[in-house]
């Protein structure tokens, strides 16, 4: 987080007074993702502080007649050639000033509100590049997230009106099976649901695609075909694949193990391209590699490597496979090459 911003100086943007460059700071830092959540208990912090700015219309009114007193008495006009109606007309608008700006603050609250309404509805649990992070759900089920992934979890309802949440990226569940045999359901965004009683299971929900690895129990895998909506019931050992058009692709393994091997930093490889190693340097790591030579790109690679970070594993594959890299022109990629 960028250390000035903090709670005092978000305050001070809420209330108004924040400076032009401030302003543009505090912009730049909300506007990610991993921002969201503290602004918002922030915000909520700060709303419970300061519910509404009601103008003091009476001691207003009481004010303005004394300093009309005092002109009188100091050659002043006279109080007498104020009318009542002026009284009341004066009174009608510091009124409309006090409707005015509470209304003024209610819209920009639910402005607020309706921008981060995703951060009202859910708690974001959210990883960076490089890191996996453990969670346990109120019902007692327990989360791995991978790398650069998110899991958005209900903030009211959870564990009695719903077990929904949404997966972006990559993620290993342990679901604990409620005595009222409600459902868990993991939604991608990618118009495929796994729908689970009680099951361990991984979920790879990136941009490339779809990937379920069932370790555990059963679950169905509810996805649409075209505009039609269709379910697949999935054993131990089954993984699935969705590909470009939405059709599942069923195949067995006798090591389930493999695909969730992330999660004590090995990578198992299984006659996997370089090419696919590849998205997993920018899909875990942030990094990305390229291989300009297309034969080379088809290799496949097998083996059980331990990393901990994207350096340490690039290292690795390379010493092993005699492959040589360095940096791009622009520093910003990693050229495999032989």
């Amino acid at each position: 987080m960028n250390t000035e911003i903090n709670k005092a100086l978000i305050f001070t943007y809420f209330s108004g007074r924040a400076t032009a460059f401030q302003k543009k700071m505090i912009e730049e830092w909300v506007a990610e993702a991993s921002s969201r959540e503290q602004f918002f208990v922030w915000l909520q912090e700060w709303e419970q502080e300061n519910l509404q700015y009601y103008a003091d219309v009476d001691n207003g009114i009481a004010r303005h007649w004394q300093r009309l007193y005092q002109q009188e008495h100091t050659g002043g006009f006279h109080a007498d050639d104020v009318h009542e109606s002026d009284r009341k007309n004066k009174k009608s608008i510091f009124s409309k000033v006090n409707w005015l700006v509470a209304a003024s603050v209610l819209v920009s609250f639910f402005s607020l509100l309706w921008f981060f309404r995703d951060h009202v509805q859910y708690q974001v649990h959210q990883t960076d590049f490089n890191e996996t992070r453990r969670i346990e759900l109120a019902d007692g089920s327990k989360v791995v997230l991978n790398s650069n992934s998110s899991l958005r979890v209900p903030r009211f309802g959870f564990g009695t009106k719903t077990r929904k949440v949404l997966l972006y990226g990559e993620a290993d569940f342990d679901i604990v099976h409620t005595t009222d045999h409600q459902k868990f359901v993991v939604k991608t965004g990618k118009d495929v649901d796994i729908v689970v009683l009680g099951t361990e299971f991984n979920v790879y929900a990136r941009p490339r695609g779809t990937k379920v690895m069932l370790n555990k129990g059963k679950v169905q895998l509810r996805y649409q075909e075209g505009s039609a909506k269709k379910m697949l019931t999935m054993r131990p050992g089954d993984f699935v694949t969705m590909d470009v058009n939405g059709r599942p692709n069923l195949q067995k393994t006798k090591n389930p193990q493999k695909f969730t091997a992330w999660k004590a930093h090995r990578f198992i490889f299984e006659k996997t391209t370089l090419r696919e190693v590849c998205h997993l340097f920018e899909d875990n790591f942030g990094l990305q590699v390229q291989i300009p030579d297309t034969n080379l790109a088809q290799l496949t690679i097998s083996g059980s490597f331990t990393a901990l970070n994207a350096e340490e594993l690039l290292e690795i594959l390379t010493e092993d496979s005699g492959l040589n890299y360095e940096k791009s022109e622009d520093g910003q990629a990693i050229i495999l090459s032989f």
